[in-house]
């Protein structure tokens, strides 16, 4: 009969309070001196949140065709394009003036915060290549030539892994460049000889009839083949901005070759914008948009920036299509990777998209990124996992999808090969452990917001045909903002744990020997999911719920006799105090405790929705100690119900209905009407959360359970399938888990009658059901929450410029 817990007395609230904090139970003032301590404003934070908040809404603002920093060695291909008109000299001389003038110290070009052995040998040749053509910088050439003399075997230490796109293509085409130009280096070298062997290997396998006749990524690379395509059939694979597959140093090659109009605009367009240089690849509209919202959304500070992300994502959804998209807008190549961040950040956000997206991704009972790829990359994969795990009853590719990719990140995690072909980031490790852990139904936002805290990297750095940087994307500004942000959030959960501690004393719950004692655990479910600052009522509320159906709980599983526990629920049915005059102290403290609550709480109810509510809060609490008290009368008599009547009864006993129905009187901006409330969208979006959470409990629960002479789900399926064993039964079970929670999916998202933010919060309770019953019973275990209850609520985080403690005057 256990609720949202099972029965176990031994733990406290003091039980996930830090050993370095008081006990909230017995040193309040001690814990009070602690909480007015981590409130303060540090007076060496330069600059306040608003600055911050001001400052990424410009990002938004300025944000065209992608914010990227520039490649050397596409540059140099630029560079390397003869004039059109024939004077024989180059079409673009600033960008030589550019190459001379950005050679880093040590004589070579590229990345200058990260040294890739890859990197730096693609970049060079190609900037001293353009050099000697054109008869300038002999210095340089110089000095270029001798860093790469030196630093060649940097490319053996370097993992495979890493390898820039293309280089087994455009390097040895590159070193055949050189040769022809008399350029002095050690072309018989077995690290040379290999690369050409491998590009050797490579040539075998391009197919070059699809290449002239159909988009592939290698009209990414064409520089590399230039000597065996024909360029005027390639013309007509050319994208809408003149480029091919948005590559400079593709389409520069292609200029030099056919001297096409667009090709010239797009490059003349480039080289304006990024000051005679260019990047490695351009536009990345849509990839960039789309990865600032998945940051700030992971790092908890996305609610600053509603406006922004809508018209962020309305953008991309322009450019959606039934193949998906690529890192651009109008892109005639589409990918896994910017496909799946795509349809996982449009679909929560209420766009209208469907899987059948990833069909031309799939093959063999494989997924892959790219049509031809040589390897699998993990944020791809990482990216499709997430992306997967948003789906609706019967989309059986996202169902594959799920199972594929994590089968593939599990693989890798445990072999510690998460690393990628393109990004080196601070921490993918780290974010792949998150997400088989803690996979979308079970992932709580303040535990995924602290968590990212520290996973994410503010120089990360990407790989394309050279390594490269999205400032947008990965920035300090965002982590200072991020980290700020939740430490003041932090304080606030503090200061209304402490509220919430001193009302659970003054009903004298503590003083119930049979009553667990768990507002920690309680406010921690709120304040993991409801964090914002202008959701203070409704946590409380929350919180307050909660412990009143744990102590409820208790109460009618070994507080009270069958006899007690009837007339205590005709109190409640008739809102009665003077029923329970004649019962036991402990009812007469409970009947007190809930009749005291749900009225403040209907009194509170009243301001916010402007009507009376009294009757619906009482019914929410009748409705669950009716089923409460069904469940002991079946224990008391030894009656064994069928699977379905127990269902019936078993769902609303799990005693979720009076903590959410509670709540959602108190979601910001949400006005609930009775005709809402009685509709059958909301009872059936309940009714999915009580399932879950109902069947999740059974599953951790049942052997404890069995033991109290108490029903529970898995034990009635045995019975009721004699033929399969109590492993099988459990398997069943989570598939029918699984089932309704992709229900509950297509509930929360699909627009009805019922408030968005209103069908979230139901969304969140099956969420933190998920969480704490993922593994045993996380209620009623002393300490399989206490990591996550004291990372979000005790441990701040730190920042640049120290411990950020902002209050919230600061806004």
């Amino acid at each position: 009969m256990a609720k949202i817990v099972g029965h176990n007395t031994d733990a406290s609230d003091s039980d996930l309070i830090p050993e370095d904090l008081p006990s909230l139970q017995t040193n309040e003032d001690a814990f009070q001196t602690i909480i007015d301590n981590l409130c303060k404003l540090r007076e060496d934070n330069p600059r306040p949140i608003k600055e911050w908040i001001n400052t990424i809404k410009g990002y938004f603002r300025s944000m065209t065709m992608g914010n990227i920093s520039v490649s050397p060695y596409d540059t140099a291909w630029v560079a390397l394009v003869p004039a059109l008109d024939g004077s024989g000299g180059p079409q673009f001389p600033k960008s030589l003036q550019w190459i001379i003038d950005n050679q880093l110290p040590d004589g070579n070009w590229g990345e200058p915060d990260l040294f890739l052995g890859f990197d730096r040998a693609c970049n060079t040749l190609a900037c001293v290549i353009a050099l000697k053509t054109w008869g300038c910088g002999a210095e340089n050439v110089e000095r270029g030539l001798e860093f790469i003399r030196l630093n060649l075997g940097k490319i053996e230490e370097d993992d495979p892994a890493h390898m820039p796109i293309g280089f087994e293509i455009v390097f040895p085409a590159m070193l055949e460049e050189a040769k022809a130009l008399g350029l002095d280096l050690p072309y018989e070298s077995p690290i040379l000889q290999s690369i050409h062997a491998a590009r050797a290997e490579k040539m075998k396998k391009i197919p070059m009839e699809i290449l002239h006749n159909y988009p592939t990524t290698l009209l990414h690379s064409l520089e590399g083949l230039h000597k065996d395509v024909d360029w005027e059939k390639l013309l007509r694979l050319q994208c809408a901005n003149g480029s091919f597959l948005f590559s400079p140093a593709s389409t520069a090659c292609a200029l030099a070759y056919t001297k096409d109009e667009k090709c010239l605009d797009y490059l003349k367009k480039l080289l304006l914008n990024f000051d005679n240089a260019v990047p490695n690849v351009h536009p990345v509209d849509l990839f960039e948009r789309l990865w600032i919202v998945d940051r700030l959304e992971r790092l908890g500070v996305s609610r600053y920036f509603k406006q922004e992300i809508k018209d962020a994502l309305e953008y991309v959804y322009r450019y959606w299509t039934d193949f998906g998209i690529g890192w651009a807008s109008n892109s005639i190549v589409q990918d896994v990777d910017d496909t799946a961040m795509g349809f996982r950040l449009l679909r929560l956000h209420g766009f209208d998209v469907s899987e059948d997206c990833f069909r031309q991704f799939y093959k063999g009972g494989e997924f892959f990124c790219f049509a031809g790829q040589t390897g699998q990359a993990v944020t791809g994969m990482f990216n499709f996992y997430r992306a997967s795990q948003i789906l609706f009853p019967g989309e059986t590719l996202l169902e594959k999808g799920r199972s594929f990719t994590k089968t593939f990140l599990e693989n890798k995690h445990a072999k510690g090969e998460c690393h990628d072909k393109w990004i080196l980031t601070k921490d993918l490790d780290g974010e792949v452990d998150y997400a088989l852990n803690f996979p979308w139904y079970a992932s709580l936002s303040r535990i995924e917001h602290r968590t990212y805290l520290d996973h994410y990297g503010t120089n990360d750095i990407w790989i394309g045909k050279s390594l490269y940087k999205m400032p947008y994307v990965n920035n300090e500004l965002f982590l200072d903002l991020a980290k700020a942000d939740f430490n003041m959030c932090q304080s606030i959960h503090q200061k209304e744990l402490e509220e919430l501690v001193r009302w659970n004393a003054k009903c004298n719950f503590k003083e119930l020997q049979f009553a667990r004692q768990k507002s920690v655990e309680c406010y921690f479910s709120a304040a993991a999911t409801m964090f914002e600052p202008e959701m203070a009522k409704a946590r409380l509320v929350w919180a307050r719920c909660c412990v009143l159906t744990t102590v409820l709980d208790d109460y009618f599983d070994v507080g009270g006799t069958i006899e007690e526990l009837r007339l205590f629920l005709e109190a409640v049915k008739r809102w009665d105090s003077t029923l329970v005059e004649g019962l036991s102290a402990k009812a007469t403290v409970l009947f007190s405790g809930l009749y005291n609550t749900v009225n403040s709480i209907s009194q509170e109810a009243y301001l916010v929705q402007g009507r009376d509510v009294s009757h619906h809060l009482r019914y929410f609490w009748e409705r669950w100690l009716t089923s409460t008290l069904t469940e002991s009368e079946w224990v008391e008599s030894n009656y064994i119900p069928t699977m379905q009547e127990y269902m019936k009864v078993a769902e609303p006993s799990i005693a979720l209905e009076p903590i959410v129905l509670s709540t959602l009187f108190f979601v910001p901006g949400e006005l609930l009407s009775d005709e809402v409330i009685a509709s059958y969208d909301y009872y059936h979006v309940m009714q999915l959360v009580n399932h879950a959470g109902r069947l999740l409990n059974d599953i951790q629960g049942f052997k404890r359970e069995l033991g109290q002479g108490k029903k529970s789900s898995v034990g009635l399926y045995m019975i009721e399938h004699p033929e399969i064993t109590e492993v099988e039964a459990i398997a069943q079970l989570k598939n029918i888990i699984d089932n309704t929670m992709q229900q509950l999916n297509w509930e929360v998202i699909r627009p009805t009658s019922v408030p968005s933010a209103c069908k979230q919060l139901h969304f969140n309770m099956a969420r933190i059901m998920n969480v704490f019953y993922r593994r045993t019973d996380g209620f009623s275990s002393p300490t399989e929450m206490a990591g996550l209850v004291k990372k979000v609520l005790f441990e701040p985080t730190t920042c640049l410029y120290g411990t950020c403690f902002i209050s919230s005057s600061s806004y």
